[in-house]
């Protein structure tokens, strides 16, 4: 396990994704300087050294940027953090361009941070995402808000995001896009001719993440599943993914100066939120139309988004914000997660057997019921567990 704490303003953030070097909008130290090393250090009498005596490569930024890029850093990140902590020890800082980070990789020192946090954590700023938002006069949604105005759409999220009582309400919706993935696997093997289909997963994996992820949120199919994907979706796909790849360098080259300069990587940025964004206001305006047309209920969910809005606790700018983040933040980190989930299922092929007998014993006891399914799995869910616990999910 390894943690990136981000240095700004003298506070401490966790800004790296597990999925692809990008930030993850996180919970952010908000305890005073003093607080936190006091926490790191069990023993009151002994000697709690200055914060510029944390070892590591902070005093040239500039030329770290100039290494970083030469060692291929986006690609190569996780053997580059891996060499300073052999070199460093477990605790390292870090200073590329003008992204300021303390890197940790024991798990008992990030807790000990996460529990000083308070009840208003600092929360990561990502650069890149407020200079859009600032750009466009676009509010900020709970993934970069901070403070009070963090809590209390926080508070509304859970109760519509995270709470148990709500999530069985994905359920259904999540197994539709899973049993239209495996179709379509079949589907692939069997046009092969050869009972096999050598792919990069890592598209199709992205388009099931995207799938999955949208229609819970915006309560609408894409249809990434199809062989023949429509224009507007296929637009939808190239600008997320264009937000990822533009995301990237402005970790380390300060979005405002690339604006100044009409830098193609600033530009692409803001076409690609743009058009997210759209995304978010043609999902809205089909809602409100069926609201209109059929004021009865069907029984079936609608997403988070029509849910968030027929709640009436958040206004429609605040619900767009949020939800285009908790989009930007759940497509890559599941399907990265996913694929190395298979990556360590290849080379176990006997825990593949007994992950498929497991599956197969849940499906049988509950004659299909995908909610008690669920709780009839924990090899399952320890095999997805522990991929996140491992290095590899690092990268």
């Amino acid at each position: 396990m390894m943690v990136r704490w981000s240095v700004c303003r003298s506070c401490l953030a966790l800004p790296m994704s597990p999925a692809c070097g990008l930030p993850l909008p996180s919970a952010r130290h908000s305890s005073s300087l003093p607080v936190a090393r006091q926490a790191l250090s069990p023993d009151n009498s002994s000697m709690v050294q200055a914060f510029s005596e944390i070892p590591g490569l902070w005093r040239n930024g500039l030329a770290n940027l100039y290494s970083f890029w030469k060692l291929d850093g986006f690609r190569n990140i996780h053997r580059l953090m891996v060499q300073n902590f052999n070199t460093f020890g477990p605790i390292y800082r870090e200073k590329i361009g003008y992204y300021d980070s303390v890197n940790i990789i024991k798990p008992d020192d990030a807790a000990i941070l996460f529990k000083a946090e308070g009840h208003y954590p600092k929360r990561l700023t990502v650069e890149a995402w407020t200079s859009y938002r600032d750009y466009r006069n676009r509010k900020y949604g709970v993934l970069l808000k901070n403070g009070e105005d963090w809590r209390s759409n926080r508070v509304i999220l859970n109760r519509e995001v995270i709470s148990p009582k709500v999530l069985g309400n994905f359920v259904p919706l999540l197994d539709e896009v899973g049993q239209d993935f495996v179709a379509r696997v079949h589907k692939k093997i069997e046009r092969s001719g050869q009972d096999k289909w050598t792919t990069d997963l890592s598209q199709e994996l992205f388009k099931y993440a995207l799938e999955s992820v949208g229609s819970v949120l915006y309560g609408e199919r894409l249809g990434l599943m199809l062989d023949y994907i429509n224009p507007e979706a296929q637009h939808f796909i190239d600008c997320i993914s264009l937000m990822f790849k533009t995301t990237s360098p402005m970790l380390y080259i300060p979005p405002a100066m690339l604006r100044r300069v009409g830098a193609k990587v600033w530009r692409d940025h803001v076409e690609a939120w743009d058009g997210i964004f759209n995304q978010a206001d043609r999902c809205i305006q089909n809602i409100y139309r069926t609201m209109r047309q059929d004021t009865t209920t069907q029984g079936k969910y609608p997403g988070v988004l029509a849910s968030l809005l027929m709640l009436d606790k958040l206004s429609i700018e605040d619900i767009k914000a949020s939800v285009t983040e908790l989009m930007a933040g759940g497509v890559d980190t599941t399907s990265i997660t996913l694929l190395w989930t298979l990556y360590e299922l290849a080379r176990h092929p006997d825990l593949q057997e007994e992950l498929r007998a497991e599956v197969a014993v849940a499906r049988q006891s509950t004659q299909g019921d995908m909610l008690q399914m669920l709780k009839m799995i924990p090899l399952v869910k320890g095999a997805l567990k522990e991929t996140l616990r491992s290095d590899r999910q690092t990268r």
